[in-house]
């Protein structure tokens, strides 16, 4: 399957915000790592990204929008850059420049994002052949017009745990 260089068109697909939802996909994953990667490990799982879609992302510049195409780029644009800067110099042992420590929100979201729109390569740790999927949860409550909060979760299937928890709205 061709991998979706679309990073931020995955949430279009996403349940509607703000209700109660519990709501999980099945996503199909890139089963050949991007020749020149990011990796980002989170318990048991690493997750393979391609830098050079990241930094095309990243190279939007930062002007006045007037469309919601222009502003969903710009937002894009700093989230890719928020991801690239957490990397690393070096190379891990996949061959791919690794990020050390927590990611901030944005880098979290381009990193799921990237899952969403199944443009990501993923591993479970010992393993050099790649989940063909992942499970991705939407998962809100709301318990008044001012009360709820919903979050997307990414599991490998047949694991209890998700590798990576993303808020996704609060109200």
């Amino acid at each position: 399957m061709p991998a979706s260089t679309d990073l931020l068109a995955a949430p279009a697909d996403r349940p509607a915000s703000g209700t109660d939802v519990d709501e999980t996909r099945m996503v199909a994953q890139r089963t050949e790592p991007p020749l020149d990667c990011l990796s980002i490990a989170w318990r048991g799982v690493t997750v393979l990204l391609d830098r050079q879609e990241l930094a095309r992302k990243a190279a939007v510049q930062p002007s006045p929008w007037t469309t919601e195409a222009e502003r969903l780029a710009l937002i894009e644009s700093q989230r890719a850059s928020a991801l690239l800067s957490a990397a690393a110099t070096g190379k891990g042992e996949n061959g791919c420049t690794q990020i050390h420590g927590a990611l901030d929100g944005e880098a979290k979201a381009m990193v799921l994002a990237a899952l969403e729109s199944g443009s990501a390569t993923v591993l479970l740790d010992g393993s050099k052949a790649p989940v063909t999927a992942v499970a991705i949860r939407y998962l809100g409550t709301r318990r008044g017009p001012l009360c709820g909060r919903g979050h997307i979760m990414v599991y490998v299937p047949g694991q209890s745990r998700p590798f990576l928890v993303q808020d996704w709205w609060v109200s």
